[in-house]
């Protein structure tokens, strides 16, 4: 899960996601959507794989790259898990702000 979290962090290799998230696409057609040399995308594209967040498949001359949902699912279903507690976390100091506020306007 640490390379997935890890992947996620740049800016860059979201906006892949996203893209193979509407539809598989090759690396040609990816780079028009990006203002970085096809050899950066390529490394992206890399780093994605190691994750294994998305799929390369040969066919005929192109590879073609889809998304791999279950690498993005296991780090979703940690973050929905500990998002409970920090939902407990917010509402305790929300209650504790309106505590502060309410003996403001008593003095």
């Amino acid at each position: 899960m640490e390379k997935v979290f890890s992947a996620l962090s740049d800016v860059n290799r979201r906006k892949i996601i996203e893209l193979l998230h509407e539809q598989d696409s090759t690396l040609l057609e990816l780079a028009g959507h990006f203002s970085i040399s096809f050899q950066a995308l390529s490394k992206h594209i890399k780093i994605l794989e190691q994750a294994q967040i998305i799929n390369k498949e040969v066919k005929g001359k192109y590879r073609q790259l889809s998304l791999n949902g279950h690498a993005l699912r296991e780090a979703m279903e940690w973050m929905a898990y500990y998002s409970s507690f920090w939902n407990e976390s917010f509402d305790k100091l929300e209650v504790q702000i309106r505590n502060a506020q309410s003996d403001d306007h008593r003095n």
